[in-house]
């Protein structure tokens, strides 16, 4: 079994990178892989609760990561620098995120098979 680690880093209110990691990261654990997944820069945002809004084209797939449990996804982590310097509160997340330093960060990708970023 491989460790796989998705390093995301983008905004999900700009871009589609989130739902393809999601994507992503169902599939890699569907087939047997060790995934973990690192929130990183705007893509802390992700990690908020979501709420239908028709205007805006996504759908709100933050609320997708509940079935991380049913595929094994179990390290799920996001990094402490960016969830204080955008003034974010974890007990908000909408999942059960692990908070690492930039220190525990370089440890995490050392670890690592593989490591997309996304």
């Amino acid at each position: 079994m491989r460790n796989i680690l998705l390093l995301q880093q983008h905004s999900p209110f700009n871009y589609s990178y989130g739902r393809e990691a999601l994507d992503m990261a169902l599939a890699l654990a569907a087939i047997e892989h060790s995934v973990s997944i690192l929130f990183c820069d705007d893509a802390v945002y992700q990690l908020l609760p979501t709420v239908d809004q028709p205007d805006f084209g996504l759908k709100p797939y933050p609320r997708s990561f509940k079935l991380f449990s049913l595929y094994d996804i179990e390290q799920v982590y996001a990094c402490l620098e960016s969830v204080t310097a955008r003034g974010l509160k974890p007990e908000l997340f909408s999942i059960n995120i692990t908070l690492l330093t930039r220190a525990d960060i370089v440890a995490l990708l050392s670890a690592q098979h593989q490591v997309i970023t996304i």
